[in-house]
């Protein structure tokens, strides 16, 4: 997808043009003084428009048009945030004419223009035939506006970048996505030189434009959970950004939302944490029975993981008790009559896996195969002292159990 200007024989796009002016000589009236641009994709045209500048830093958006089984992909949004941006640097504000109709007037609110004023009968008095717009007729010019930033605001695209790269790193994500992402985004909006350094629980930005001073900004990242439908949404919108398909203001929007994005309902994550219990202490070795036993116990253990996120306990209280839960379980169910041939082992090497902090693991040897040394070792500790916890509390349970019945049968 890419925008052209056309300065040539403009008048072999009129056919386009009047899908959204139908009067030819109302057209001619800007199009010989209006700059021409044409949206291209999979080489065909598909949106057209034409933009005349006014005095004092001022331009009006005189005629935008898209084929009509093109609508609805946002080719009209897109070309809008194309001319905003290009005629930033020489226009404060753009003003769009169009008629009484609700449908259009939405779409340009949505694109950030706001009431300006109204040419009262401007339809009836200068086009020969009646106009109709979603059957209703147009009479009066509903003009909007919108201001256009004249330069480019660096503290506000390194935050806002910087923002994405503390949610990605929040929910899980690898150095090299974050980085990754907050350089698309500020080079996007156009800043020329870009610096970060990005550790495990931290991220540091510094960022110049033309003859601006450095801004630099810190934030800190608390280890956490994993979220990585977060992360992926996060990095479709980056992607978004860098097409030009999405503004600041809507982009900044999108990302609160996407922080907000709530986890998978708790039955479901219960039930997944029982089949992953299950199947894994199969592939492992355990044989169907002691799998079975180890699906149920997965979905108890991870009943204890949902109540404790919900209190907001520290993980080393997490993954204490939850070992001893998971152990406290299999001990119970090893001393149910009629059951044979299980043991003890066999049910806890996959109701463990709740409790394996695998993505966290995967992600420390990843950072440390980038050369991400500091980060890689931060998270591969984190990583092992869960294991450490678990084994504590596995370890406590075991050795209570013996103290107290004489030793059991493994």
């Amino acid at each position: 997808m890419k925008i052209q200007q056309i300065t040539e024989n403009k008048q072999k796009y009129m056919d386009m043009l009047l899908i959204a002016d139908p009067q030819e000589d109302m057209i001619e009236r800007y199009l010989d003084d209006g700059e021409l641009f044409v949206l291209i994709d999979d080489c065909e045209i598909r949106t057209i428009c034409v933009v005349k500048l006014l005095n004092n830093r001022k331009c009006e958006l005189k005629n935008l048009a898209t084929r009509m089984e093109d609508r609805g992909k946002g080719y009209a949004k897109y070309m809008i945030n194309y001319l905003c941006e290009h005629y930033s640097n020489s226009c404060d504000i753009m003003y769009v004419g169009t008629g009484n109709c609700t449908k259009t007037i939405e779409f340009y609110e949505k694109c950030g223009f706001v009431n300006s004023h109204i040419v009262a009968n401007f339809f009836t008095d200068h086009y020969r035939e009646p106009i109709y717009e979603d059957g209703i007729r147009l009479r009066d010019m509903i003009y909007l506006k919108k201001h256009l930033e004249s330069e480019v605001d660096i503290k506000k695209v390194v935050d806002f970048a910087l923002e994405a790269g503390r949610i990605l790193l929040k929910s899980g994500a690898e150095i090299f996505r974050v980085e990754e992402t907050i350089t698309r985004i500020c080079n996007r909006f156009h800043v020329e030189y870009v610096d970060t350094f990005t550790l495990s629980h931290a991220i540091f930005v510094t960022a110049e434009h033309g003859t601006e001073k450095a801004y630099t900004k810190v934030k800190q990242v608390p280890l956490s959970g994993s979220h990585l439908g977060i992360v992926a949404e996060v990095n479709d919108l980056s992607r978004e950004i860098s097409a030009g398909h999405i503004s600041m203001e809507e982009a900044s929007k999108r990302l609160k939302e996407i922080e907000k994005m709530p986890q998978q309902k708790g039955y479901f994550q219960i039930l997944a944490a029982g089949l992953s219990s299950g199947c894994y202490g199969y592939l492992l070795g355990a044989n169907l029975l002691e799998s079975v036993m180890a699906f149920f116990i997965g979905c108890f253990l991870y009943i204890w993981v949902l109540i404790a996120q919900r209190h907001k306990m520290s993980k080393m209280i997490v993954n204490i008790v939850g070992g001893a839960i998971m152990t406290a379980l299999a001990i119970v169910i090893l001393r149910i009559p009629g059951l044979h041939g299980i043991q003890l082992g066999g049910m806890i090497v996959g109701a463990i896996m709740p409790l394996v902090p695998g993505l966290a693991f995967v992600n420390a040897i990843r950072d440390i195969a980038d050369s991400d040394f500091l980060s890689g070792t931060v998270r591969m500790i984190d990583a092992l002292l869960v294991f450490v916890y678990i084994a504590i509390g596995v370890g406590l349970t075991l050795s209570i159990y013996n103290n107290m019945g004489g030793g059991l049968v493994l």
